[in-house]
């Protein structure tokens, strides 16, 4: 994994990190920040491998998150898509009757999504 990669996604990893390296604390994390020959040190140094080791455990566990960050990244581009698709093809009364399918099957639902959705909007406004 790119250096500059493992500094700017440290944050969002670390959490991942921790259920990886269970052994690592929160210390230890915010002394790594994000530098990757420091977190090959101390996987080294906690679990006992070689440096090979660690540099191997490490660069498998980075690609498989990344390939999890691809994958996702894909998927939500796809459905946005789609939604953009559904809206360009239905008229308004389409989606107007699609909604009102979604509130009778869903009517508790919809209530709280609407209820949280009108604190939301009256929060917005009063900033």
């Amino acid at each position: 994994m790119n250096e500059d990669i493992l500094a700017g996604q440290w944050k969002e990893m670390r959490g991942e990190l921790k259920s990886w390296w269970g052994k690592l604390t929160d210390d230890d994390f915010e002394w790594i920040g994000g530098q990757k020959d420091k977190l090959i040190g101390l996987i080294q140094e906690r679990y006992g491998y070689t440096r090979d080791q660690a540099r191997d455990e490490m660069e498998r566990r980075f690609d498989e998150f990344m390939n999890k960050a691809r994958e996702t990244t894909k998927s939500a581009a796809e459905r946005l898509e789609a939604a953009g698709s559904y809206l360009q093809e239905k008229r308004l009364a389409d989606i107007a009757a699609d909604f009102a399918g979604l509130v009778r099957k869903y009517p508790v639902q919809s209530l709280l999504f609407g209820l949280g959705l009108g604190y939301l909007l009256t929060r917005c406004k009063s900033k």
